[in-house]
């Protein structure tokens, strides 16, 4: 069972996977609006498909909160590519 969360002390948001910690880092350019600058998974969990239900989380927590995006990790361009229905969160 996966574990989401937003840890705004580290600036990251989190997902535990199989008891290994997952996580995207974000800086706050301008109020709400969040800029992904690192996606980092597990050696042991990579190919598995963690990063992207992190990314996944990661949307559904941004729209729900009303935060606007900035790719810059380029896992993350990739996955919007991927999944265009996701790019109406872009600034």
């Amino acid at each position: 069972m996966d574990n989401f969360s937003h840890n705004n002390d580290d600036r990251r948001f989190e997902l535990v996977v199989e008891g290994h910690l997952c996580y995207i880092e974000y800086t706050e350019d301008k109020p709400k609006v969040l800029s992904l600058n690192h996606t980092w998974v597990p050696e042991t969990l990579r190919g598995q498909g963690a990063a992207g239900r992190l990314a996944h989380a990661v949307m559904e927590w941004c729209r729900d909160n009303g935060i606007r995006i900035i790719p810059v990790c380029p896992y993350l361009v990739t996955f919007l590519k991927r999944h265009p229905e996701w790019r109406v969160l872009e600034a």
